[in-house]
């Protein structure tokens, strides 16, 4: 690890326990009874008010409704699915990332569109490279219906629409590898985080540049999503695991501040992704993922109900 990452990593432990004695408005959402869920990705419907956590420990997604009734939306393995992480809910539908045989070039990654009405799936779109490993992560979309995925282990930015029969690349870069967290900005350009920090790429040109820090190296960041000319981020690779927010400038090409929302929370247990509903933060806070060894659980009698959090945003 290079000093300036040491230094950033100080930075955030000081400013967070700084944070954390503060008066946060944090608070628990829900709680899932399930335990071997090892949830990774989540979703919120406006028009149903529900939302949908998604399963990589069990190859299914749960739906949450208003009146908080938990039940199963794609049973395992329904449709083919593999490994769930991210989804997005958008128009009637919830777009779903999966893979299966996790580094394996045999493996498959895929993108599912299901009728949130209906649980019928309305498409698939499959890649399945010879001498390849990926990894689809998570995805946005766009104004026009493009849907863009981070593939972690591709080190590649893939979208998928309804005119491919297929995932096609969009751009690929070493700076890209692992991509996790992506969004959009309003004006339409994705932002993916990377361990190489955050990028900013322009879907028509295809032109990838860096979202710049000044002083600080911001990697490994997970559930990304765009509030109000800023990013929140869940930091989960890194001590102390935090979320936080990253004010941009007027133009989106820069990043000029940022903040510690919440950090090291007692209730953490390596929280995955976030969605933002009604100026609120919904998160998974203890997704147990550590507990997850080969698709097995190593330690059943430490495993505790989910919990999905929320934060106050401003």
């Amino acid at each position: 690890m290079s000093m300036k990452s040491i230094f950033v990593l100080l930075v955030l432990f000081i400013a967070s326990w700084k944070l954390f004695a503060q008066e946060i408005d944090i608070d628990i959402a829900f709680r899932i009874e399930e335990k071997d869920l090892i949830p990774e990705g989540i979703a919120f419907d406006p028009k149903s008010r529900s939302f949908f956590v998604s399963s990589i420990h069990k190859n299914k997604i749960i739906r949450i409704d208003k009146d908080q009734r938990v039940t199963d939306f794609i049973g395992s393995g329904q449709e083919g699915i593999g490994q769930v992480l991210g989804m997005k809910a958008h128009h009637g539908k919830l777009w779903v990332c999966s893979n299966t045989g996790e580094g394996n070039p045999k493996g498959k990654s895929m993108v599912h569109a299901f009728d949130i009405a209906s649980g019928v799936m309305s498409k698939k779109w499959i890649l399945q490279s010879s001498g390849e490993i990926h990894l689809f992560n998570d995805l946005v979309i766009g104004k026009n219906g493009d849907v863009f995925i981070s593939d972690s282990d591709y080190g590649a930015i893939y979208y998928v629409n309804t005119s491919v029969k297929n995932p096609e690349l969009l751009i690929k870069d070493e700076r890209l590898n692992y991509a996790n967290g992506i969004t959009l900005t309003p004006n339409d350009e994705v932002i993916v985080n990377t361990f190489k920090g955050f990028f900013k790429i322009n879907t028509i040109t295809r032109e990838f540049k860096g979202l710049p820090f000044p002083n600080y190296y911001v990697i490994g960041i997970d559930g990304l999503s765009f509030y109000k000319q800023s990013l929140i981020g869940i930091q989960n690779i890194t001590y102390p695991v935090c979320i936080n927010q990253y004010n941009l400038n007027s133009s989106f090409d820069k990043i000029e501040n940022a903040r510690v929302l919440v950090s090291n929370h007692p209730l953490f247990d390596i929280p995955t992704t976030g969605v933002v509903v009604d100026d609120w933060f919904y998160f998974i806070a203890n997704s147990q993922m550590s507990n997850l060894d080969q698709d097995e659980i190593k330690d059943p009698s430490k495993l505790k109900e989910v919990l999905i959090m929320k934060i106050k945003l401003n």
